[in-house]
Order: structure tokens, then sequence, then C-alpha cells
């Protein structure tokens, strides 16, 4: 625990004048403040608007994670090609779990923001809403953040910016009926369908009744393939060299 302490703080001073954390930062407040400034002044009802600004949300937060993740390869690829988060700490899985510790409790913040700006100015609704909101969405980003940092680290700060963009697209398409099929085993699907089965059970607790199992075993894969995946990458990284040139 103490080493990954240590990794923690060494990410937040390595990157504490690069343009990381001012994403996390300015974007959702920036995001909110339109949205909600918007909605303020137009004629949608309120479940419409809701149900807007969370898919914006979750469909967003793919190619921002492609963005921020291929930053911080940056960094430690101009760093000796990883050799000095490899080599400097004596335990591997440390150095691991400390990035990614990095990279959710600074998703966290964000999404705070998002959220916490948009309920301030907009106002229509609960709190505890919105803080379900933000379990449901850290939740179903984590996935993505495991797989985006093993293509960063492997293939490089493009692959995994590319990876970002499609990703969003991704996310998109699942909102429409070509989802309503396949969802559950798309890790891109899961934070905007579970926002959008978060508001149905807010607007329509009946009807949310009749999709509940379709919507439990979503969760249940997405739960799976985090720890699964965190395993993998694990084991991967104790036995990785680092990158050449995965620029």
């Amino acid at each position: 625990m103490p080493s990954i302490i240590r990794c923690l703080r060494a990410e937040f001073l390595k990157c504490k004048h690069s343009p990381v954390l001012y994403l996390h930062l300015l974007v959702p407040i920036i995001g909110a403040v339109v949205f909600a400034g918007y909605f303020r002044i137009s004629s949608w009802n309120v479940v419409t608007e809701i149900s807007a600004y969370l898919e914006v949300l979750a469909v967003a937060f793919p190619f921002l994670i492609g963005i921020i993740i291929g930053m911080i390869v940056q960094i430690e690829n101009q760093a000796g090609h990883f050799q000095l988060m490899l080599g400097t700490i004596p335990s591997r899985s440390a150095a691991y779990i400390g990035k990614l510790a990095f990279l959710l409790i600074s998703a966290m913040g964000a999404t705070v923001l998002a959220l916490g700006t948009f309920c301030m100015i907009y106002g229509k609704i609960s709190l505890s809403f919105y803080i379900k909101a933000w379990l449901f969405l850290i939740a179903t980003i984590l996935p993505l953040y495991l797989i985006y940092l093993f293509i960063g680290m492997r293939f490089g700060k493009g692959a995994c910016m590319g990876l970002g963009i499609a990703g969003s697209l991704i996310s998109a398409l699942m909102i429409t009926g070509l989802g309503d099929a396949v969802w559950k085993y798309i890790p891109w699907a899961w934070s905007v369908r579970t926002m959008d089965y978060l508001v149905l059970a807010w607007n329509k607790p009946d009807t949310m009744q009749l999709v509940q199992a379709d919507f439990a075993t979503g969760i249940w894969i997405a739960v799976l393939f985090s720890i699964c995946s965190f395993v993998a990458s694990l084991i991967w990284f104790r036995y990785w060299e680092g990158g050449k040139n995965n620029d």
C-alpha cells in the first residue's frame, strides 16, 4: 500500500504542469454550463433534457479517455520509453495500480464537476439522482480505462487516441436500436445505456421493471469484464519491457 500511495503521488507530480489536469477541470465545467444554460431557456421537457445531457456525457467519455491516456503515454514515453516507470519502482504492480488510481481519481473529480455544476445550474431534479448517475458512470468507464491504458502502452498514443474517436462513435450508435440486443457485450455501450436505464427508472419505474433483467445482465458482464481485465493487465505489465518508440 505505501508503494501504491507513492506512485499515486508521483503521477500527480508528473502531470501537474501538463494539460491533463486542466482537461479534467475545465472540460466538465464548461460542458455543464453550456448544457445547463441552454436547457434553462429551451422548451424541452425535463426527461428529455436530463437524458440528453447524460447521454452526451457518456458518449464523450471514450474520446476524452483516449486523449488523456494518450497524453499520459506520451509523458512516460518521453521519460526513457517507460523505463522511469518500470525501473525506479520495486513493485511493478504498485506502479500500474498507482497510474490507474490516478486516472480513476481524476475521472471521479471530473464527473463530480460535470454533474455537480449541471445540478446547481439546472436545478430541476433531486441530488440523489445525480449521485446514482455518478456511481454508475464511474463503474462503467473503469473497463474503458483498462482497455485504453493497455492500448496506449502497447501500441502508442496514436492508437489510443484513434480508439477514443472510434469508441465515441460506437457509443453513439449504441443509443439507437442497433444496440438493443448487443449493448451488454460492448464496453463502449455500458455507460450510455446505463444512463438511459437510470432515467427510465426515475421517469417510468413500471416500465423499468420489464427490462430490469436486461439491465442487471449488462451490469454483471461489465463487473466481470473489469475484474478479469484488471487481473490480466497486472500480469501483462509485470512482464512488459516498455515501448521502444510507440508514438
